[in-house]
């Protein structure tokens, strides 16, 4: 695998290696917040399609109370 330069565009196609340092560059260009509002996204997408389910509290955890 080539070195890594986060300060220099990597090649947009090729290899999975051009691949894989395309998404290393993409995301060390973003900010806290715009990771964190891409990982709120794609929960939204994930529960929106059934592809994970929301964790519920277990029922007799609340009748213990």
């Amino acid at each position: 695998m080539t070195d890594f330069d986060p300060n220099k565009e990597p090649s947009a196609w090729g290899s999975w290696e051009d691949a894989e340092a395309l998404r290393r560059w993409s995301f060390a260009r973003r900010t806290p917040e715009q990771r964190l509002a891409w990982l709120v996204s794609a929960l939204q997408l994930a529960y929106q399609s059934g592809a994970i389910k929301p964790r519920r509290p277990d029922a007799s955890d609340s009748a213990a109370d």
